[in-house]
């Protein structure tokens, strides 16, 4: 019961409390976005061929809505097509879990911003080193296809220089703000105590 308590912050003010808990949404956050990564994995999960949706743009290509078919592909468009699969599921995991950890250290009392900020910084390196294999990815496999059936013009899915590689870099540019006002916080926290 007393472990209950301190998790919902109920003997808050009762006694100082080095490692107190308070109810979070991280938890239920957390569960939420692993649940919707995974449903899309399984909504984009092929039905043959390679994962793609270069049918979408292309439709004299031989496809659906998320895959094309592996005929006449050589085998490292094949593998980058897998492989750029995993690499978004991996990314959206990754991001999800370090946010997560993020949203838990804020409801710890004791060193909150230090916990915060050294989690808080893997986040940007992730998305970016996400988003670049990402588009890596997937200009190989529009290379592939491209050759494979002989296509003068090829659409190929918007990447980094799209609007869904503008969303990562302000997505990113937010983090660098917040984890900014962090640095700042601390440093006049740390200035106060000195003070006092």
């Amino acid at each position: 019961m007393g472990k209950l308590k301190n998790y919902l912050g109920l003997d808050a003010g009762n006694k100082n409390q080095p490692e107190e808990h308070n109810f979070s949404v991280a938890y239920i956050y957390t569960g939420f976005a692993i649940f919707m990564i995974l449903g899309l994995a399984v909504i984009q999960w092929p039905e043959q061929g390679i994962p793609s949706p270069l049918h979408r743009f292309n439709p004299e290509l031989t496809g659906g809505t998320h895959w094309v078919s592996a005929e006449n592909l050589s085998q490292l468009t094949v593998v980058a097509a897998w492989a750029g699969f995993v690499w978004k599921f991996m990314v959206y995991l990754a991001t999800a879990v370090l946010l997560h950890r993020v949203a838990k250290a804020f409801y710890r009392k004791a060193d909150f911003t230090v916990t915060a900020l050294a989690t808080l910084r893997a986040v940007p390196i992730v998305l970016l080193i996400g988003m670049i294999g990402y588009s890596i990815f997937t200009e190989v496999v529009a290379f592939g296809v491209s050759r494979a059936y002989a296509l003068d013009s090829l659409e190929k899915e918007a990447t980094f220089f799209s609007d869904q590689g503008m969303v990562t870099l302000l997505f990113i540019a937010a983090l660098f703000f917040i984890e900014g006002a962090l640095r700042r916080g601390l440093t006049l926290q740390e200035d106060t105590d000195a003070t006092i």
